[in-house]
């Protein structure tokens, strides 16, 4: 806050030299004028005659001449005659809330004013300016409708990087402006402060409020910090908001004025009329005024912006003047909004009798033409109604204002257009169209543009020679500027439209696919805001993620080990994977792998490509699937939904982004982000669960297979795996899984074998060692339409296949026979219950040897047999255990509850 401050004093220091940067005040009286007989006696500016702060020559020192004793004061104030420049000496910051304040002269150029907030705002130009005007004391709106309007605001003020305009006092449209944004720039956490400018007159705040700013001043010569009206002057006045950015005080010398709309009116289009020389693409501020209620003096502000064709919302609900101009628009239009009328005077007297009760007979006259004037039909597309119970958002309305205005401004004939080659006006046409598209994508409103992309997309599939060059380059660079700015509906729209996001990268290869992977990961953390920033920090420690290999640590950290590498072919080896562990699990504070040079990363990649023609190349699918762990890694849902829908294997896919979005909860340190992370979570494994569902009622054997099988495009993973690991309840409880669970359990035999008479036949087939198996247990078939469904399908010869054979069914008997017997003794229930009889028999020996052949050391002769069983059988389990460690480490079959922990 200090070092604000005294840039925003050095400024304004800078500027004593400028005779027109000064401030104004009466000159009736100076600072030496004294009343003898009435203490309390008044200036004609409202001041007390003892308390003027001018210095100079007076008009009394003037008028009052040794010869000229009858000298009387004039009975009124005239700003022309009456007032004088003097220095600039109330300036400064409010400490408390960091509110920068500056008393001005009313007829200061405006450009000087834009110039200062300019630079205090290190020279960032705003692209959007927000008026935001209308009810003051008396002002009342429904809690809901003052939520909304606020968040609206708020979004679209930092979406824009927007500068507000309101009146600047403590009361109505400005408080709640002022202290909306202080809540939110405390709960959000903006990366972006918005700034929010209130221009009032220094005589319209109360005489409390100029002594508390005087004090806070910094300014030379000091103020005079006394009261200048009675003691006993009852004040029906105002403060200033303190949570403003800055107010600006106008004064005229005068006390008990309020200030016109000239001065804001002047300073919106010097912002939209100001082109910064240093910079070559500078960008075009847009202008939008919304009226949150208000008296009929807020006219004047509709009247100006309607002559300088700047677009109006109505906040329809919040009363008065809004509500009348609002609900006249709706009267004279039809239901599509493309047609409209001049509303009668009738229905303007009813709109006034309805919302002003109170208002007199003569100003109704007076304001009815005022009214008819700006609802005229030529400037209808400048009005716009936002309502609570039509309208998504504040925000939304407020970039529609904007686009239609400047669409309509921009409007071309197409007839001008030749066909042999492209005419001037639709070359420029095309760039304001331009401009239009680049201000949704950087506001995120996609409605507004939308038939602008699809006409160009026709142009494209028309083959129009001139353009589709551009076209092309165009749609790369929006596609590119999406996904840096989280825009997901402008991603969704042109990957429906067939745009192939392999042609952002110029070069054919792996390493360049993945440079581009790393380059984003870095540019999309750089504009998130704070908030987004520090949550991230808190979960995936140091950002941005600026190799490659750092994403493939952290979907091994959050998925789980059986996760393999899939940007580094040197982390496959059974030692790396060792070594990622080890950093991941046991020594994450030490990095092993934060020495290893990229460039001999992506070298080796490239050459084990070149030398291994057995493996894929970089398509579409797997630049879609970096895209969507990007987007699951940097928390971006919505764009992680969009790019869900184009990915192969998105059961899978969803399967790890709520795995992903689970460890994320687990690692939140706050109640609200464990809820956010865990509702993201529950939606991705709540989709993953229905697809499964729908694909079990369409195809059972293909459903149950899609579990099982293993997904090179994530790392050679299972969803079986995904889903136990990530404890996704949603998978857990589909009829597909348990299903597989039990072909799983049951290998080839069949299924009907869990039934009760059946298991009983199971128990004289253990006794004999599967000897008579083939004749009492039941085998599992494929039917028919299982055979015809399959019969072309190229199957891995390391995969598992769950059914019995039909060429072995057709092999001799004796052969037919034995492999009856493998299958059976292959079964998971079949090891289980061979299991379940070896430690049963293992805990009765042990029993017996303990209670019967446990001798001591002086009558130890031989070994009884029971001993040696328990030490050959003691050994040949820890060698088994450490066999299993051993096979599930190295072939990542580690999946089963908490695995990931």
């Amino acid at each position: 806050m200090n070092e604000s401050t005294v840039a925003w004093e050095d400024l304004i220091l800078h500027r004593k030299d400028n005779t027109a940067f000064k401030s104004r005040t009466c000159k009736i009286y100076n600072n030496k004028a004294r009343c003898s007989t009435d203490l309390n006696k008044s200036c004609p500016c409202g001041r007390m005659v003892r308390r003027h702060s001018f210095t100079d020559e007076s008009v009394e020192f003037k008028e009052t001449k040794p010869e000229n004793t009858a000298w009387k004061p004039p009975k009124e104030f005239r700003e022309m005659i009456h007032s004088a420049k003097v220095p600039i000496n109330i300036y400064g910051t409010l400490q408390s809330t960091g509110c920068k304040f500056l008393r001005i002269d009313l007829r200061l150029p405006i450009k000087d004013l834009f110039q200062l907030i300019l630079e205090d705002c290190q020279k960032q130009k705003p692209a959007l300016i927000l008026s935001i005007y209308g009810g003051a004391k008396y002002f009342t709106m429904t809690e809901r409708l003052e939520k909304e309007f606020i968040r609206g605001v708020i979004d679209a003020a930092t979406m824009a990087n927007a500068w507000i305009l309101t009146a600047g006092i403590n009361n109505g449209i400005s408080k709640l402006v002022g202290e909306g944004i202080s809540h939110y720039r405390v709960l959000r956490e903006y990366s972006i402060k918005v700034k929010c400018i209130g221009m009032t007159m220094w005589s319209t705040i109360n005489d409390n409020a100029r002594l508390e700013l005087k004090n806070a001043s910094k300014g030379n010569p000091r103020p005079l910090c006394e009261r200048q009206i009675p003691e006993n002057t009852q004040e029906d006045k105002e403060t200033i908001e303190p949570n403003h950015t800055h107010c600006i005080l106008f004064d005229s010398g005068k006390l008990n004025e309020y200030l016109s709309d000239i001065q804001r009116n002047q300073f919106v289009t010097e912002a939209c009329n100001y082109k910064d020389q240093g910079k070559e693409n500078d960008y075009t501020c847009y202008a939008v005024t919304i009226i949150v209620e208000g008296g009929t003096g807020s006219l004047e502000v509709l009247e100006n912006d309607i002559k300088g064709r700047r677009p109006i919302v109505l906040i329809q609900g919040s009363g008065r003047l809004a509500d009348v101009l609002a609900m006249l628009v709706e009267q004279t239009s039809n239901p599509d909004r493309n047609q409209h009328w001049d509303p009668s005077d009738q229905e303007i007297e009813q709109a006034l009798d309805r919302f002003y009760p109170t208002i007199s007979i003569s100003e109704v006259s007076l304001t009815k033409k005022r009214i008819q004037n700006i609802l005229k039909q030529e400037n209808r597309y400048l009005l716009h109604v936002f309502s609570m119970d039509r309208d998504k958002n504040v925000a939304e309305i407020i970039f529609k204002a904007i686009f239609t205005a400047t669409k309509k401004k921009t409007k071309i004939e197409d007839n001008q257009k030749h066909e042999d080659e492209p005419s001037d006006q639709e070359k420029q046409r095309r760039k304001d169209e331009d401009k239009l598209v680049d201000l949704a994508l950087e506001w995120s409103y996609f409605d507004g543009v939308l038939p602008i992309l699809q006409a160009r997309q026709g142009d494209m599939v028309k083959k129009n020679k001139y353009f589709i060059e551009e076209d092309i380059k165009r749609q790369k660079y929006l596609f590119l500027k999406s996904l840096q700015k989280n825009r997901s509906k402008f991603i969704e729209y042109f990957l429906i439209a067939g745009f192939d996001p392999l042609t952002l990268v110029d070069n054919n290869n792996s390493s360049s696919y993945q440079k581009f992977i790393e380059k984003l990961y870095v540019e999309s953390y750089t504009v998130m805001n704070m908030s987004h920033k520090n949550r991230l920090i808190n979960i995936l420690g140091i950002l941005p993620l600026r190799r490659i290999k750092d994403i493939d640590y952290k979907l091994n950290q959050f998925i789980g080990s059986f996760f393999e590498s899939i940007y580094s072919f040197k982390d496959t080896s059974f030692g790396k994977r060792i070594k990622i562990d080890l950093s991941n699990h046991v020594c994450n504070c030490c990095g092993f792998h934060k020495h290893v040079d990229d460039k001999n990363e992506l070298n080796a990649m490239n050459n084990h490509i070149i030398n291994d023609q057995t493996i894929d190349t970089y398509t579409k699918h797997h630049l879609l699937r970096d895209l969507f762990l990007w987007s699951i890694l940097m928390d971006m849902p919505e764009m992680a939904k969009v790019l869900l829908l184009h990915v192969r294997s998105r059961i899978c896919a969803a399967l790890i982004a709520s795995a992903v979005f689970k460890r994320y909860s687990k690692a939140s340190q706050t109640v609200d982000v464990k809820d956010k992370f865990r509702m993201q979570s529950l939606e991705f494994e709540t989709y993953a669960a229905m697809c499964v569902n729908k694909c079990y009622e369409y195809n059972e054997k293909r459903a149950c297979e899609l579990l099982v099988r293993q997904i090179p495009l994530f790392g050679n993973i299972t969803c079986m795996q995904a889903g136990i690991s990530s404890e996704s309840v949603k998978l857990l409880e589909t009829a597909c899984f348990d299903q597989t669970l039990n072909q799983v359990w049951f290998d080839k035999l069949a299924l009907s074998n869990q039934q009760t008479s059946a298991k009983l036949l199971q128990i004289p087939s253990i006794i004999t060692f599967g000897l008579i198996a083939p004749w009492i247990i039941t085998y599992r078939k494929e039917n028919e339409e299982s055979l015809n469904s399959t019969k072309n399908d190229a199957l891995s010869e390391e995969g598992i296949n769950y059914y019995v054979d039909e060429k072995n069914s057709k092999e001799g008997t004796c052969s037919n026979y034995w492999k009856c017997v493998q299958y059976f003794h292959e079964s998971s229930m079949i090891k289980m219950s061979y299991h379940f009889i070896s430690y049963i028999w293992f805990l009765l020996v042990f029993s017996y040897m303990m209670l019967y052949h446990l001798d001591s050391r002086d009558t130890f002769i031989i070994p009884h047999w029971t001993e040696i069983y328990v030490i050959i059988t003691v050994s040949t389990m820890f060698c088994e255990e450490a066999r299993r460690l051993y096979y599930e480490y190295h072939t990542r079959m580690l999946e089963r509850w908490g695995s990931t922990g």
